[in-house]
């Protein structure tokens, strides 16, 4: 049950601010504040941002302009905040923003039992992974994965389902997982060439 521990130690702890998250996207981060300004006030620049985090988090328009009126998007989930931490850790943008800004782009999707499943049990063998997975706190070693991965409440995942399937899991939560996935494999190799 180790290697879990190890493999979300590897993520993101903090979510990302809307905000900066989008200067990286745009590749204006290491701009000047005056430089910043002139791309923030660009006419075009907020409804291009509405338009990544409609795509990168698998929500529709009003969702994120509900989240506030300005480039902050105060109103964001906290869960979002870590979507957003977890595609720039992936490295998913800039490389996709072409296809996001053409509407082509579509957000991976993990189901939870795939997700507990790579995490808990891949390169087990079968001897162990029928110990893990009969142990009495399996399933609360998937609960507190899940927590811990999606930054949110215990009842709330609990809510889910019984089994390790967690059926009842809202979609936007199977983005995030599969962003979790991607950054995983991104900072696996950055080891696995360190160690080389």
């Amino acid at each position: 049950m180790q290697k879990s521990y190890k493999v979300v130690e590897i993520l993101p702890k903090q979510g990302l601010e809307p905000r900066q998250f989008l200067r990286y996207c745009f590749g204006i981060a290491e701009l000047s504040p005056p430089e910043l300004l002139e791309e923030e006030t660009d006419s075009q620049y907020r409804k291009k941002c509405i338009t990544v985090l409609c795509a990168v988090l698998g929500v529709q328009r009003p969702t994120v302009r509900k989240w506030g009126s300005d480039l902050n998007f105060d109103g964001i989930p906290n869960y979002c905040k870590i979507s957003l931490a977890y595609i720039h850790a992936a490295e998913i943008i800039p490389n996709q923003l072409k296809s996001i800004l053409t509407g082509e782009y579509n957000a991976p999707e993990v189901d939870a039992q795939t997700f507990l499943e790579k995490i808990l049990l891949e390169g087990l063998t079968e001897q162990q992974i029928l110990q893990t997975v009969s142990h009495a706190n399996f399933r609360a070693t998937c609960v507190k994965t899940l927590t811990q991965v999606l930054h949110i409440g215990t009842k709330s995942v609990q809510d889910w389902g019984q089994d390790m399937s967690f059926h009842k899991m809202p979609k936007i939560h199977k983005h995030t997982l599969g962003y979790a996935l991607a950054a995983i494999s991104k900072s696996s190799k950055v080891w696995d060439k360190q160690a080389a």
